[in-house]
């Protein structure tokens, strides 16, 4: 691309992160790239630009050869990947900032831009303003990784703030998150771990050269946390925060799982509060390294979203060698062991996790709680059932590499 003359976008969506963006090209009037066309969905809905600034039928955009380069910022996953499949089938270069999208589509995404030239970049879609793909990327292309965890939810992460700092209850903290913009319009995804699951099913592919899909992934949230529960967590100073985390065993075998985990002062996610995200890259030689930034948000994404642009325009694609080197891929480590609290008023799921080193915490009515053993291969085969039980269950550390029984006894003790 001709460095020197204005690069013209067409940008799909116009919500946070679309809006995000525009407002940062219209501030900054020295970067050579200007949003062209903007296509939405509803011709009805209030907008901060004039109504001719816009366009409803994507194809046209997708057709337009005055366009230099595509934006994909809009809600729906589906049609999201129709957009840019359409758009790498011609050849184009897209930024996309659709987690969801990439998580469940990767493979098809790699092998469109293989066959028909296109170059697909989507920093924003995995910890909002944090580089942390393209970290992963480059800078740890050689080194082997052992782990990736982190905080990759700014809401869930804000919600747990309120209710640690603040004392607040859990539906205050949800309802002051969505006053803000920091959840979703369904807040499903973001509290329940889902949208955890998705960016970390992204950087597993950066970071241990494995695409696995969402399917693989067992994920569990905040929806059902309760009172008791914080109680519990405050006995000893602890906080909860959602860790998503990958790591490969001794085996060479990949631990990917969301799960909300008790974390103290001495954890490097400790310091990570409200919508901020927080990731720890951990390589074998270097150790860990903690990212921390904001998760959420129009402007933390779209500089995202802008930081692609550039990259994309200056000829960068993604390199993804330690998929290209990684002729086996890592078997997902079904007997790995996890050390767990579990809340629920049905004895049954006790059976269905298979869980061992039982230890009761509390009876209360209905309810009882234990802490125990499970193997990921039971949490990934009761994440259902535990949802519907409207159960709640974390891991009793984010260590969940070195997860030993030791936590739990002491624990114990305390309770």
């Amino acid at each position: 691309m001709d460095s020197h003359r204005l690069l013209k976008i067409g940008l799909f969506g116009f919500g946070c992160v679309g809006q995000g963006l525009y407002d940062i090209l219209s501030r900054e009037e020295t970067l050579p790239f200007k949003v062209e066309r903007i296509c939405v969905k509803d011709p009805k809905k209030l907008r901060p630009l004039p109504a001719e600034n816009f366009t409803y039928d994507w194809q046209q955009v997708l057709q337009d050869e005055s366009l230099d380069l595509l934006v994909e910022a809009i809600s729906d996953a589906e049609e999201a990947f129709a957009i840019v499949a359409e758009a790498l089938r011609q050849g184009k270069k897209v930024v996309t900032a659709n987690k969801k999208l990439v998580a469940f589509h990767l493979p098809e995404l790699l092998a469109l831009q293989e066959e028909f030239g296109g170059t697909l970049l989507y920093e924003a879609a995995v910890a909002g303003g944090i580089p942390i793909i393209r970290t992963v990327e480059e800078y740890f292309s050689n080194e082997p990784l052992e782990r990736v965890h982190g905080i990759l939810n700014g809401s869930s992460n804000y919600i747990l703030s309120q209710i640690f700092l603040l004392q607040k209850g859990y539906a205050e903290a949800l309802k002051e998150a969505q006053d803000k913009g920091f959840a979703e319009l369904d807040p499903w995804l973001d509290v329940a771990g889902a949208d955890s699951r998705h960016k970390l099913c992204i950087l597993t592919a950066h970071a241990f050269g494995k695409t696995i899909a969402p399917e693989d992934v067992a994920f569990f949230g905040i929806d059902y946390l309760n009172d008791q529960d914080v109680e519990y967590a405050k006995q000893d100073g602890s906080v909860i925060k959602m860790v998503a985390s990958a790591h490969l065993t001794a085996d060479g075998e990949l631990v990917p799982v969301v799960l909300p985990s008790l974390v103290d002062a001495s954890d490097d996610l400790f310091v990570v509060e409200q919508e901020f995200n927080g990731v720890v890259v951990q390589g074998a030689y270097s150790g860990p390294q903690l990212f921390k930034g904001r998760g959420a948000g129009g402007h933390p994404t779209g500089a995202a979203v802008l930081s692609d642009i550039v990259s994309i325009s200056k000829g960068y694609s993604y390199g993804y060698k330690k998929l290209h080197k990684t002729t086996n891929a890592p078997a997902l480590a079904l007997d790995f062991e996890l050390e767990v609290y579990l809340r629920s008023t049905e004895p049954e799921l006790v059976v269905a996790l298979g869980l061992t080193n039982l230890q009761n915490v509390q009876r209360e009515n209905e309810s009882f709680s234990v802490l125990g053993t499970v193997t990921l291969g039971n949490l990934i085969k009761a994440q259902d059932e535990i949802r519907k039980a409207g159960a709640y269950i974390m891991a009793l550390s984010s260590d969940f590499v070195n997860a030993g029984v030791k936590k739990s006894k002491e624990r114990v003790h305390a309770s």
